[in-house]
C-alpha cells in the first residue's frame, strides 16, 4: 500500500470518527477511489458510491460529478461499457453544471476510453481532443501528458502507427520536462507509460527489437517508481515480444512474474490476460497439459467478471490446444464458443452504441427538465407551502368531524339505552308501589292486636306476603336487566382498562349486539357462524366502535324483517370478521367513495356522515383493511380483516403510544 493511500485512509478515518458529512469528506472518498480503482475495482466502486450518496445529501454538484465519473471507470474496468457510458455522460452533465473543467476533462477521457473499446475510433478521438482542449485551457501539464498518451493509444488501435508514435512521443517529452503537480514519482510513472505505448506501436509494426528496447526501459522506470501495476504491464508486453521472437524461456519468466504481481494486487481482468498469454506460450511450446491448466483458470476468471473478450480469447487458444492433440471434437466445440461469444460481443458493442445515442438523448432531456424545474422552483415552493397549510386545516377539520360523529353516535346509543332501561325502571317503580301497599296492610293487621295465629290465617295477610314475594322477584329481574345493560356498556367502552389489550372479537360482537338489542325490535334475526379464532392484540374500545357502526348500518339497511349474519374465521394468518345483511344493498356508483366523509344539506344545516370514514381509519390504525361486497336488492357484506401480530408490528411497548389517526 502506497504512502498517499495510507494518508487518505487516515484522513477519512478522522472524518468518520467526527461523523461529519462535508464536501471535503466527499473529495477524500473520491480521491481514495481514484487511487485504488485499478488494484481493487470493487472497493473503488464502494468508495465512489458512498461519496455520491453523501454528495447528493449535501447538494455538492462537483462531488456528484466526480463520483459518477469514477463509477464510470470502475464499470469500464470490468468491460461493462453500457453502464460506464451512462455514468460518464451523467458525470459530464453535472461537471458542466459545476463549471469544473478538471472533472469534465477526466470524464471526457473516460468516454474516449469506452468508445475506443467499442471500436468507435472517431467518437473516441473526438472526446479525447475535447478533453485535451480543456486541459490546455487550465494549464495542467500532467493531465495533458496523460491525454496525449491516450490519443496515441487511439491512433494505434486505428492502425495509424505514425500518428500514434507522434502523440506518444509528445506525451514522453512532457513527462520528461518536469514533475508538474503530481510529484516526481507520478511523472516517472507517466514517462514509463509513454515508453510502453511507443514499444507497443513498434511491436505492432513488427519491429520487435525496438519494441523490446522501449518496454525494457519502461520496466526499469516502473520498478524504480515502485508501481507494481505498470511493472506487470511491461513484463506482460515483454513476454509477448519474447513469444513472437521464439525465446520461450524468457517469455515464460516474464509472463509468470507479471501474473504473480497481478495476483498480488487482485486485478482479475489483468490476471485473465496473463493466463491467456501463458496459454498461448504453452501452445507454442506444445505443452498442452499446462496450456489447459492456465486457460481454464483464465476462462473461470473471465466468466466470473463477465469479461466476454477474455472468454472468447481463452476459447480460441483452447481450440488450438485441442487441435495439437488431434482432438478435433473438443477443438470444434471451443471454436464454436469462440465464434458465438465474439459475435455476442460485437452485438453488445452495437447495442452499446445505440444506447449511447439514447443516453445522450436522455441526458439532453433531463437538462431541459432541470432548467424548467429551476425556473419553476419558487412557484413550486409557494404552492407546497399553501398545500401544507391546507393539509393542516383539513386535519383539524377531520378531527372536529370525527369528534362530532362520536358525539352523535353516543347520543344515539344513550337514547337507546334510556329506552331499554325505562322498562325495567318502570317495573321496579310499580313493584315498589305494590310493596308499599302490601306493607301497609300487614302493619294494619299487626296494629289491630290480633293474635299471631289469627293473622297468619287472615287472607289479607297471605295476599300481602305473596305480593311482596312477587314484587321482590320483579325487582330482582329488573335490576338484573339494568346490570346487564350497564355491564355491556362498560365492556363496550372499556373505560377502566388499558387501551391496548388481547381480546376475543366474538365477545366484542356479542357486547355490541347487547347494546343494539333495542334496535332489532324482534324484526331482525341474528345468525352467528363463529369459527374458532385466537384472541388478538388490539384497541378493543375502538374496534367496538367499528362493529357498532357496521351493525347499526346493517339494521338501518333492512326494511321490515330480515337477517344479519355474523361470521368469524382465520385466513392467511389474519382474522376476518364479516357482518352480512339482507338489506337494500349499495348502488355501484356509491361504492368508490364509500369510506369518504360525506355531507348532506337539510335546510340551513349541513350534516357530516363520518361513520364509515371513522371505521376505515380505525381499521387502518390496526394495520388491517375493510372489504365490501354488495348487490342492490340482496344486501351487503362488510368484512373487517385484522392481523394477528399487531403488537409485533407496532413494536414492543409501543402499542399504547401508537398515534390515533382519528
Amino acid at each position: 500500500m502506497t504512502d498517499d493511500i495510507k494518508e487518505l485512509e487516515a484522513a477519512l478515518r478522522e472524518m468518520t470518527d467526527r461523523d461529519e458529512e462535508t464536501p471535503e469528506r466527499v473529495d477524500a472518498l473520491n480521491k481514495l477511489s481514484e487511487r485504488v480503482w485499478v488494484e481493487d475495482t470493487e472497493r473503488a466502486r464502494e468508495l465512489c458510491e458512498a461519496a455520491y450518496e453523501m454528495a447528493k445529501r449535501l447538494s455538492y454538484t462537483r462531488g456528484i460529478a466526480y463520483s459518477l465519473g469514477l463509477m464510470g471507470y470502475t464499470y469500464y474496468a470490468v468491460s461493462d461499457h453500457d453502464a460506464a457510458l451512462r455514468k460518464f455522460l451523467k458525470a459530464l452533465t453535472y461537471a458542466e453544471q459545476a463549471d469544473d473543467r478538471d472533472v469534465q476533462a477526466q470524464t471526457l477521457a473516460g468516454l474516449a476510453a469506452v468508445e475506443l473499446s467499442l471500436g468507435n475510433y472517431e467518437q473516441a478521438l473526438g472526446y479525447s481532443f475535447k478533453s485535451l482542449k480543456l486541459i490546455r485551457e487550465i494549464g495542467n501539464t500532467d493531465m495533458e501528458a496523460w491525454c496525449l498518451n491516450g490519443i496515441g493509444g487511439g491512433y494505434h488501435d486505428m492502425g495509424d502507427y505514425e500518428r500514434a508514435l507522434d502523440y506518444h512521443q509528445q506525451s514522453l517529452d512532457l513527462f520528461r520536462r518536469g514533475a508538474g503537480t503530481l510529484g516526481p514519482r507520478r511523472s516517472q510513472v507517466g514517462e514509463a507509460r509513454a515508453l510502453n505505448g511507443i514499444g507497443t506501436v513498434y511491436q505492432s509494426m513488427g519491429e520487435l527489437e525496438k519494441a523490446e528496447e522501449y518496454h525494457s526501459k519502461s520496466l526499469e522506470l516502473f520498478r524504480d517508481a515502485q508501481n507494481k501495476i505498470g511493472e506487470a504491464r511491461a513484463l506482460n508486453d515483454l513476454g509477448n515480444i519474447c513469444t513472437d521472437l521464439g525465446e520461450h524461456d524468457k517469455a515464460l519468466d516474464y509472463h509468470q512474474r507479471a501474473l504473480a504481481l497481478r495476483q498480488d494486487f487482485g486485478n482479475k481482468q489483468a490476471q485473465s490476460t496473463s493466463l491467456i498469454n501463458l496459454g498461448k506460450l504453452y501452445v507454442r511450446m506444445k505443452d498442452t497439459a499446462k496450456a489447459f491448466d492456465v486457460l481454464h483458470r483464465a476462462l473461470t476468471i473471465a466468466m466470473e467478471i463477465r469479461a466476454k473478450p477474455r472468454v472468447y480469447q481463452a476459447n480460441l487458444v483452447l481450440s488450438q490446444a485441442y487441435t495439437i492433440l488431434e482432438d478435433y471434437s473438443n477443438a470444434l466445440d471451443h471454436y464454436k464458443i469462440y465464434q458465438e461469444v465474439k459475435e455476442e460481443v460485437s452485438g453488445d458493442q452495437a447495442t452499446a452504441r445505440l444506447r449511447n445515442l439514447q443516453v445522450g438523448f436522455e441526458v439532453e432531456a433531463s437538462e431541459r427538465e432541470a432548467e424548467i424545474a429551476r425556473l419553476k422552483n419558487v412557484e413550486l415552493r409557494e404552492k407546497n407551502d399553501q398545500l401544507e397549510r391546507l393539509v393542516k386545516e383539513l386535519r383539524e377539520t377531520q378531527s372536529e368531524l370525527v369528534q362530532s360523529k362520536k358525539m352523535a353516535a353516543l347520543g344515539s346509543l344513550v337514547a337507546g339505552l334510556v329506552h331499554e332501561m325505562n322498562t325495567p325502571l318502570g317495573v321496579i317503580t310499580s313493584a315498589a308501589d305494590v310493596a308499599a301497599r302490601a306493607t301497609r296492610k300487614i302493619n294494619e293487621l299487626v296494629n289491630e292486636s290480633t293474635p299471631a295465629a289469627e293473622i297468619d290465617e287472615d287472607p289479607r295477610f297471605r295476599r300481602s306476603t305473596e305480593a311482596l314475594e312477587e314484587t321482590n322477584r320483579i325487582v330482582m329481574t329488573g335490576t338484573e336487566r339494568i346490570k346487564r345493560i350497564v355491564d355491556g356498556l362498560k365492556s363496550f367502552a372499556r373505560l377502566d382498562e388499558a387501551p391496548f389489550q388481547t381480546v376475543d372479537l366474538r365477545e366484542s360482537l356479542e357486547t355490541t349486539l347487547a347494546l343494539l338489542d333495542h334496535e332489532l325490535h324482534g324484526r331482525i334475526e341474528v345468525v352467528r357462524h363463529y369459527d374458532d379464532i385466537p384472541p388478538i392484540g388490539c384497541y378493543p374500545s375502538e374496534l367496538n366502535q367499528v362493529f357498532m357502526n357496521l351493525i347499526a348500518n346493517a339494521i338501518e339497511a333492512i326494511d321490515g324483517g330480515g337477517i344479519i349474519t355474523l361470521r368469524t374465521v382465520v385466513e392467511d394468518e389474519k382474522v376476518h370478521v364479516s357482518i352480512e345483511d339482507t338489506g337494500v344493498g349499495i348502488p355501484e356508483d356509491q361504492m368508490q367513495g364509500l369510506f369518504d366523509p360525506t355531507f348532506s344539506a337539510k335546510g340551513q344545516r349541513v350534516k357530516a356522515g363520518m361513520g364509515l370514514f371513522t371505521c376505515f381509519n380505525i381499521v387502518r390504525k390496526h394495520h388491517g383493511d375493510i372489504d365490501v361486497r354488495s348487490e342492490v336488492g340482496s344486501g351487503s357484506t362488510f368484512t373487517v380483516i385484522l392481523p394477528m401480530d399487531l403488537e409485533a408490528r407496532l413494536g414492543n411497548g409501543s402499542a399504547q403510544a401508537s398515534p390515533d389517526p382519528k
